[in-house]
């Protein structure tokens, strides 16, 4: 989904991975064997994302490695920052968005009830004197609660009451709420997996001695249940049972994944069912019943992910065991609270991921802190960034150059795109003009003032306003269940105030976040070249998305439904596969490996490779018609948006996990297929950078 704004992950042994991560991962573990010699694409290329790359190179001409030629200077300069493993361009923007948001709330208390009670959250994580004489205590009751129940139907009461049952939504289902392929105007409940410790490792499961990741979480539920007061016996106990319990339906989670990698995300993207269905196909858990009692109502369809995992725990949901299910939803509670009790167990949580960092050093700690924030409720940061943060005229300019960029594509699918039938190509356009332009921030902000964050004065903690919040959150998901989905109110998923962009297929809207409006990405006073080589680059590569291999499979109102002619797709489809075959013969890391991308790996960047290319196309045709334009400072910006320094364990993560080509790549690759750039460099055959006019790939 993400165009450029994607954010390395920098978190260790935190809280399991959601869906959507696992599914990137899973998708990108092959990274297959490299292809022939010297002739095939970027032969003269380094990789130089990873930090240190240039040393011991001699000279590195624009005309040979257009990247690495612009970036060198700062890339030699560059230093990773403290409790990160690398840096670039999105990062130095990032750390100065969270410099800003960090000042205000430690700024003064106003009279905006939302202001200070993030502010008052901010202070509770800061005031360690507080958290370590509370310490566990305000958690006991719920583990105890957990513990006391006695029965099945107990258990079904607890997961049913708002007050006890502290996960989001019902009986320990990962869920969320999505608009209905089908009916994009109607939002459904989209019931996930089961909560799992490990999604990614197979081996969590499946060998008898313990594995890195599961020793960690022996060794974190271990200490935080003994501070519980269970002795290190019973502790030792209640980690075997969830870990068990678990282990009877990871098969049906690693059968699933494997169809994905062979059917790809249709598999997990659609699978309803009437409520009725549903009600028919789980006998033991009151899906329905339990999710009433937490304020959704479901109605009409629900859709399935993971439907074995899902219909395996269905079996499980009886009286024989009882027990597991009590173990694993205390192991799963308690987790929940681990940034929220005292220094010790911070102190212990670092250790075992090797976050020395936030230990040592107060300003990692806070951005630590506001990233835990910022994960449990992105919403409210982002609304009081667009309004204490953000310079509104910005949001005015952005939409006028995005709605050039618009007017642009709709010239290049009129005139320049040969290959469709005038039916397809009559449908692309109404599609392209139907477009949700969501720019910077929503223009009504969603209500945050139920969110509860009293001071120790006035009977507050930290642990209690993180319960006030879990409790907000289920009742604005509930209003987005109930609520039709007509785009006016932004996805959930969408966080402006980081530096990010995505195009949401469902919603056929693009979203242009307020954070990715400074850094080398925008400044209102730059020529029009440096806009569009920096945001710019972004919106073109998000309106694409509209029309890559994932995009095109929904229309104009976001439904999943093909609006193509058959001939049309196929014409597409030849398009891609060039595309592809480009790719695949890339070696992402020479100087790790002389590994090509191959033909799954091409398979899993396609689309964003699609999208940069028809970006670049489409600010080309917008460059030609302004007089003296300067091609060789929208190129270089181009260059210095795709910065990046990475070390070379975080640049194997990011070839592992990440959708995107590398960074340095997605310059070079985008600018040596069009004329203008080798006419701007004086690039000859035989340089790095040429590439055939028969060899160009152009989807769009």
């Amino acid at each position: 989904m993400n165009g450029d704004g994607k954010k390395e992950r920098t978190d260790t042994m935190k809280k399991p991975l959601s869906l959507l991560i696992m599914l990137a991962m899973l998708l990108s573990l092959a990274v297959p064997a490299c292809a022939e010699g010297n002739e095939r694409p970027g032969a003269k290329w380094i990789n130089s994302d990873i930090y240190g790359a240039f040393e011991g190179l001699g000279e590195i001409r624009p005309q040979d490695d257009f990247a690495a030629a612009v970036n060198r200077a700062w890339s030699e300069s560059a230093r990773i920052p403290d409790g990160q493993d690398y840096t670039s361009a999105r990062l130095e923007h990032d750390l100065e968005n969270i410099a800003l948001k960090i000042a205000l709330l430690h700024g003064e208390q106003t009279d905006d009830p939302e202001l200070t009670a993030m502010q008052t959250f901010f202070a509770q994580f800061l005031d360690w004197d507080t958290r370590n004489q509370i310490g566990y205590q305000e958690l006991k009751p719920y583990a105890d609660d957990i513990m006391s129940i006695s029965g099945i139907d107990e258990l079904t009461a607890f997961f049913s009451d708002p007050k006890r049952n502290l996960y989001q939504y019902g009986p320990m289902i990962e869920g969320m709420v999505t608009p209905d392929d089908d009916d994009v105007f109607t939002n459904i409940m989209s019931i996930c997996s089961p909560a799992m410790l490990s999604t990614t490792d197979s081996s969590f499961y499946t060998d008898e001695e313990d594995g890195a990741m599961r020793a960690t979480y022996r060794r974190l539920c271990g200490y935080m249940l003994t501070r519980l007061g269970y002795s290190e016996e019973e502790a030792e106990e209640l980690f075997n049972l969830c870990v068990a319990f678990e282990k009877n339906f990871a098969p049906a989670v690693d059968e699933y994944m494997q169809r994905m990698m062979r059917e790809g995300e249709a598999l997990a993207r659609h699978n309803p069912m009437t409520v009725e269905e549903m009600e028919t196909l789980y006998r033991n858990i009151p899906i329905r019943q339990i999710c009433k009692g937490l304020g959704y109502e479901l109605e009409g369809r629900v859709n399935e992910f993971m439907p074995s995992a899902l219909r395996m725990y269905d079996t499980l949901y009886t009286a024989e065991h009882l027990e597991e299910l009590k173990a694993w939803t205390l192991i799963h509670t308690v987790l929940l609270f681990q940034d929220y009790v005292d220094r010790d167990t911070f102190v212990f949580i670092a250790g075992l991921s090797g976050n020395k960092a936030s230990v040592e050093s107060q300003t990692v700690y806070e951005q630590s802190v506001l990233k835990t924030i910022y994960t449990l409720i992105p919403g409210m940061i982002d609304k009081l960034y667009a309004e204490y943060c953000f310079d509104p005229k910005i949001k005015e300019q952005l939409t006028e150059l995005t709605q050039m960029m618009i007017d642009a594509y709709r010239v290049m699918l009129t005139e320049e795109v040969d290959w469709l039938s005038e039916e397809t190509k009559a449908a692309a356009i109404e599609k392209l003009d139907s477009i949700k332009l969501h720019i910077c921030y929503p223009d009504v902000m969603p209500d945050f003032t139920d969110v509860r964050a009293l001071t120790m004065e006035e009977g507050g903690s930290l642990m209690k306003t993180y319960v006030s919040i879990l409790q907000h959150k289920r009742k604005a998901d509930a209003e987005t269940l109930a609520r039709k989905n007509d785009g006016s109110v932004w996805h959930y998923s969408v966080n402006y105030s980081e530096l990010g962009a995505c195009y949401l297929p469902y919603e056929n809207s693009i979203n242009i976040q307020a954070g990715i409006c400074g850094g080398e990405f925008y400044d209102p006073s730059w020529p029009i070249e440096k806009r569009l080589g920096g945001v710019c680059m972004v919106v073109g590569h998000e309106i694409s998305h509209a029309f890559d291999t994932n995009g095109a499979d929904y229309d104009k109102d976001g439904n999943r439904k093909d609006w193509w002619k058959p001939e049309d797709r196929q014409a597409f489809q030849k398009r891609v596969d060039k595309l592809e075959a480009y790719y695949s013969r890339i070696i992402p890391a020479p100087q790790l490996s002389d590994r090509a991308y191959g033909e799954n790996g091409a398979r899993f960047i396609r689309a964003e490779a699609i999208a940069d290319l028809a970006s670049m196309k489409c600010l080309l045709s917008i460059a030609k018609k302004m007089e003296g334009f300067d091609y060789n400072l929208f190129f270089t910006q181009i260059a210095r948006i795709q910065k990046a320094a990475r070390s070379e364990a975080a640049e194997k993560k990011y070839l592992a996990t990440d959708n995107h080509p590398v960074d340095c790549f997605r310059c070079n690759i985008p600018v040596q297929n069009y004329d203008e750039f080798l006419e701007t460099y004086g690039v000859q055959e035989g340089d790095g950078m040429y590439l055939a006019p028969e060899d160009r790939i152009r989807v769009w």
